[in-house]
């Protein structure tokens, strides 16, 4: 049995406002890191992230950015983990 297990969530979502600091157009691992940032390290919280389809559900939300498809590999292993101590 898959450990993983997928559901729907309904989410709510306030009306747009009229203008926006910041308008970020894509809400995949870029996107979302770029709003992210702006918060953390300048403050900036008013921001938009406009996604077509759902947050994260791009290229990030298929692939992992390949870390789930080549996990298993002892080499990749060795690689990801001397990246996540850097």
């Amino acid at each position: 049995m898959n450990e993983f297990i997928e559901r729907q969530v309904a989410f709510s979502w306030p009306e747009p406002k009229s203008s926006y600091d910041v308008v970020i157009v894509g809400g995949g691992g870029h996107g979302l890191a770029t709003a992210y940032y702006l918060a953390r390290r300048h403050g900036i919280t008013d921001v938009a992230v406009i996604e077509r389809s759902y947050i994260g559900g791009g290229n990030s939300g298929r692939n992992t950015t390949i870390i789930r498809a080549n996990y298993g590999i002892p080499e990749a292993v060795r690689f990801y983990q001397h990246s996540v101590e850097l």
